[in-house]
């Protein structure tokens, strides 16, 4: 019996998100410390400005805080 790896069932689910509209972006590269950072701290899990603009773009008569 062949033996599946971890990473082979990450880019397994990857490529299934991917292939429903859902866009992957590599950790390193939206870290707090990296050069394009989408969040202010590591603690930070959902990317806050993304769900609001998506939010936004669903329903744009709707006033939203975060």
């Amino acid at each position: 019996m062949e033996k599946i790896t971890e990473n082979e069932i990450e880019l397994f689910a990857i490529d299934l998100l991917e292939k429903q509209g859902f866009e992957y972006i590599y950790a390193p590269d939206i870290a707090p410390d990296s050069d394009t950072p989408m969040r202010d701290s590591f603690k930070d899990v959902v990317l806050k400005e993304r769900i609001q603009n998506a939010l936004v773009k669903i329903n744009p008569t709707l006033d939203y805080e975060l």
